[in-house]
């Protein structure tokens, strides 16, 4: 039986896979206010760390997360993707011109996702640093080499590191999805193996674990013929 992979894509922060019970309670305190924030001029997290591991999927969770716990429903984010190549300048004047707008959040702050920041310039990098000193605002940010991102981004930002999670914290999710392939006999330890060798890439290890399902299936059913 085959699944939809998207269906394992986390929709609740509780869903997330963290490469660390430190890193993980980061960002529960942030979003349940045990840690305040914005604070002291913090008002942005950055999400660091290797390619696939699920932090532009987390960013987009975050504001509605937070947002719930200061007693509203909806974020409505804004989501800007840096693209390769690109100066910046035309996303950084719209990220300016929202925020200058009222929210029509609850809490009254404006939500912006920047996915893969370290590709603007230096040009635009100095703008954003300076759109994060608008009021009511809240800046959720990824990037594969924080050595890129500018410091004054980087000062105004909580950081939270999101490299590869052990091996062993996928394994729920992993026979969760054999179990729906109705797929048996798959010890922890091949399934351990597997994931192990994706090397922290979200991508790779949902579609490694149904490649494995699959694999089993047609073994299976080549033994029901031969027996």
């Amino acid at each position: 039986m085959l699944v939809n992979i998207d269906s394992y894509i986390p929709t609740d922060i509780k869903d997330v896979i963290f490469n660390s019970a430190t890193e993980k309670q980061k960002i529960m305190d942030i979003v349940k206010g045990v840690m305040p924030f914005p604070f002291a001029g913090k008002n942005g997290i950055l999400l660091y760390g290797l390619w696939g591991t699920g932090k532009t999927t987390l960013a987009q969770l975050l504001p509605d997360a937070i947002e719930r716990v200061k007693g509203g429903v909806d974020s409505d984010y804004h989501l800007h993707k840096c693209v390769q190549g690109a100066n910046g300048a035309v996303m950084m004047n719209k990220i300016i011109t929202q925020a200058e707008f009222i929210s029509m959040t609850y809490s009254g702050y404006h939500y912006f996702v920047i996915d893969e920041v370290d590709n603007l310039t230096e040009a635009a990098m100095a703008s954003l640093k300076s759109a994060m000193n608008m009021p009511n605002t809240i800046f959720i940010i990824t990037t594969n080499h924080i050595d890129k991102v500018e410091r004054g981004v980087i000062n105004r930002c909580e950081e939270i590191e999101f490299n590869a999670a052990p091996a062993e914290d996928w394994l729920p999710l992993a026979n969760r999805i054999l179990k729906d392939m109705k797929i048996k006999g798959v010890s922890d330890a091949a399934l351990i193996e597997v994931i192990a060798s994706c090397k922290g890439s979200a991508r790779d290890i949902l579609n490694s674990v149904v490649k494995v399902g699959v694999t089993r299936s047609r073994t299976s059913k080549r033994m029901n013929v031969i027996y």
